[in-house]
């Protein structure tokens, strides 16, 4: 037999425990708990998963890559790239890093550009890129002609 101490609220707990309105609360939550799960189980295999939900957007921007090759398809590191936005008129360049890679982003999807490379003196061919060409990413190659004998 346990002794009883005083002020311990261990009898009176117990005795709230056995109401009934503690076990019809008990219940309640129970069954809440059930519905929650229930929707929750249905809500990620009918992919309504807020994680889910979301979708890439496609880009808005073009990126356009390449290389500066030499007449032997040979990279040229520190060819100077030169881009024009046909629409604004505004110009900018850049030098090819190794191998004679180059790349520029952000280019507006509704202009036209063109793009040219010079290396001592020599220059590419002029290459041109429509706003009406749908792709995001084109690689663009710039030759840069043999020195003239």
């Amino acid at each position: 037999m346990t002794k009883k101490i005083p002020g311990d609220p261990t009898e009176e707990l117990l005795a709230f425990l056995n109401t009934a309105p503690f076990r019809k609360r008990q219940a309640s939550l129970s069954r809440m708990s059930a519905v929650v799960l229930a929707l929750t189980v249905l809500g990620i295999f009918s992919g309504a998963s807020p994680l889910m939900a979301r979708k890439k957007k496609p880009p808005t921007t073009k990126t356009v890559q390449g290389q500066v090759l030499d007449p032997s398809d040979n990279g040229i590191t520190g060819a100077a790239v030169e881009m024009t936005d046909l629409t604004t008129g505004k110009k900018s360049a850049i030098y090819a890093g190794t191998g004679g890679n180059y790349m520029f982003t952000g280019l507006k999807t509704t202009h036209d550009y063109q793009f040219r490379a010079t290396y001592k003196g020599k220059s590419s061919e002029t290459r041109k890129v429509s706003s009406w060409d749908v792709r995001m990413r084109l690689v663009i190659n710039l030759h840069i002609p043999p020195p003239k004998d």
